[in-house]
């Protein structure tokens, strides 16, 4: 491996990184507790479909439109259940819509993939500064205590607060900007690695803000690897703290 430069910050994705959540379940579980019994892989299918729609004519949950994240989010469950219960009514939507937007809010929606905690322990004992760059409404903190990880992160940037996405630059020198502000440290862009599971939004942003970039591969996860160095891709966060109880302090240099 070639020598790089011993990083100093690590940043993380959450969703699809360090947090999993299993979809279909919950929206059957809640759907079911108001009479709307949904079939999981049309409602998959569905979500997929409407988040994507939703995120060209909302972006960063509709924080630049007027439509707010809250709204963003109830938008989205009113449309996964009406294509399968047409004349649903708004009121048992909005019951639906309000029990999983708080849902998503804790732990109840959210498990922790195996090894999270090992890793962000065994980086942040070697004195490796912690943050999180993620896409995600303002929830995340609130979601990182109940999920009892978020004492490992100096910082939570999310693109609804900062008011722009991954894999746009700012939001990566705002990451450095936060180190310097909190830390009273100066991280170059080549001193630091960002983790995510996004090719794209993770991967390249990180690259091309000057970054190191390391990209998780769970086995849920389908990723195109074919511009990617293999030597950047892990499939679990265990094979990834291997990855840097090789690396710290031996093929890095200070």
């Amino acid at each position: 491996m070639i020598n790089r430069v011993r990083p100093r910050l690590v940043t993380f994705d959450v969703t699809g990184t360090l947090l999993m959540t299993k979809l279909e379940e919950h929206y059957v579980e809640i759907g079911s507790q108001h009479g709307l019994l949904i079939e999981p892989r049309k409602l998959a299918r569905s979500f997929k479909n409407n988040l994507a729609q939703l995120s060209r004519e909302h972006p960063i949950y509709g924080k630049h439109t007027g439509l707010g994240w809250k709204n963003w989010w109830r938008t989205i469950v009113h449309n996964v259940f009406r294509d399968q219960y047409v004349s649903v009514s708004k009121d048992t939507l909005d019951k639906v819509a309000d029990s999983l937007i708080s849902c998503y809010g804790t732990s109840k929606c959210w498990y922790k993939y195996p090894g999270t905690i090992d890793l962000l322990k065994f980086l942040k004992e070697r004195d490796v500064i912690l943050g999180v760059i993620s896409n995600f409404d303002e929830r995340l903190e609130s979601i990182l205590k109940d999920t009892q990880i978020r004492q490992y992160f100096t910082f939570v940037l999310t693109s609804y607060d900062f008011g722009m996405e991954k894999p746009n630059l700012p939001i990566f020198e705002e990451a450095l900007r936060l180190v310097k502000y909190i830390q009273r440290q100066e991280i170059l862009p080549q001193e630091a690695i960002h983790i995510g599971d996004g090719v794209d939004n993770d991967y390249f942003g990180a690259k091309n803000a000057g970054w190191n970039a390391l990209l998780i591969k769970h086995h849920d996860n389908e990723i195109d690897e074919s511009k990617l160095s293999k030597d950047d891709v892990f499939t679990s966060l265990k094979e990834l703290q291997r990855h840097f109880k090789k690396t710290l302090g031996t093929n890095y240099v200070v």
